[in-house]
This record gives structure tokens, C-alpha cells and sequence, in this order.
């Protein structure tokens, strides 16, 4: 647990320090964030990205581009039913 919250301290703090870095002009103002929002803007803005390219072997590139070939196999349902837990 204590290894866990450790890394997510380091995460928010090399957030922070990222959208410091950026320009004040195209950043909301972080007190204005949530934290959700934070990460989110991070993301969206690649502030955090690796310079290094991260490959994917031929193989993993294989399964994922099967794995998305298939997710069209079955319709996204209208709506989804929500199944209730009996065990009490």
C-alpha cells in the first residue's frame, strides 16, 4: 500500500511539474482542475509523453489489430440491462 501511494505521489508531482512547463496561454489554470481533469488535460496535451518511441513487436501489433477486428463481430446493444446480485 505504502508503494502504491508513493507512485501515485510521484505521479501527480511529475504532472504537476509538466503542466507548470506548459504555456499559461493554452493551460486552464491547474487550481481550477480537478485532479481527474488534470491528468486528463496531461494526456490530452502529451506534456508527459515519452520522447522515446515505444514499438510494439509485429506480434502484439498482430493480436491487438485482431482483437479490434473482432470487437465488430457483436452490435452495441441499444441498452445494457442491469443484472442484480441475488446473494445476500
Amino acid at each position: 500500500m505504502k508503494r502504491l501511494t508513493l507512485l501515485m505521489l510521484c505521479g501527480f508531482l511529475h504532472m504537476h511539474c509538466a503542466l507548470a512547463d506548459e504555456e499559461p496561454s493554452t493551460q486552464p489554470m491547474a487550481q481550477d482542475l480537478s485532479a481527474t481533469q488534470q491528468w486528463l488535460e496531461m494526456q490530452r496535451s502529451g506534456t508527459a509523453a515519452s520522447k522515446q518511441a515505444q514499438p510494439q513487436s509485429g506480434e502484439v501489433m498482430d493480436k491487438v489489430h485482431k482483437r479490434y477486428l473482432k470487437s465488430f463481430e457483436k452490435p452495441i446493444p441499444e441498452y445494457y440491462l442491469r443484472e442484480t446480485s441475488s446473494a445476500q
